[in-house]
């Protein structure tokens, strides 16, 4: 099955916190086949740098999850950004940002998805926004828990 994750989800992949048990399962499931958009190599990076000031992480696992990362990273499929990408996170953002508060970054994963995704895949996130909005354009969710 391929399988899209959003960072919300992928970040539990290398930091324990709820849902990481559901995320490694889903990544070492041979059957699967893990994507992210390459956005999600920054933000990752990023959202481990924030825990780290929030003193949620220490420098130890700071480097543990950086350095598991880009081994991990060579495993799975990455989706190009591009102008189709972001035309359609803008498109995305006109439909849902007023009313359910998408925010850009969501977006951006969200079209990355979208663009690439047939029949069959599934879009894994944490966030509960996104995931409604990716429910509601009609794709397959798999919603882990925050």
């Amino acid at each position: 099955m391929n399988l899209f994750f959003d960072t919300s989800a992928l970040v539990k992949y290398f930091h324990p916190e709820i849902g990481t048990e559901q995320v490694t399962a889903l990544i070492h499931d041979e059957v699967n086949k893990v994507w992210i958009s390459e956005l999600a190599r920054v933000e990752f990076c990023s959202a481990l740098f924030r825990r780290f000031r929030a003193r949620e992480i220490d420098e130890q696992q700071l480097a543990t999850a950086l350095d598991g990362f880009d081994e991990t990273l060579a495993n799975f499929r990455v989706q190009a950004l591009g102008s189709p990408i972001t035309e359609e996170a803008e498109h995305l953002l006109r439909k849902y940002g007023k009313t359910e508060g998408l925010h850009i970054l969501d977006a951006l994963h969200l079209a990355s998805f979208s663009l690439l995704a047939e029949r069959g895949w599934q879009f894994v996130a944490a966030d509960s926004v996104l995931c409604y909005v990716a429910q509601n354009e009609g794709f397959a969710v798999l919603q882990i828990q925050k």
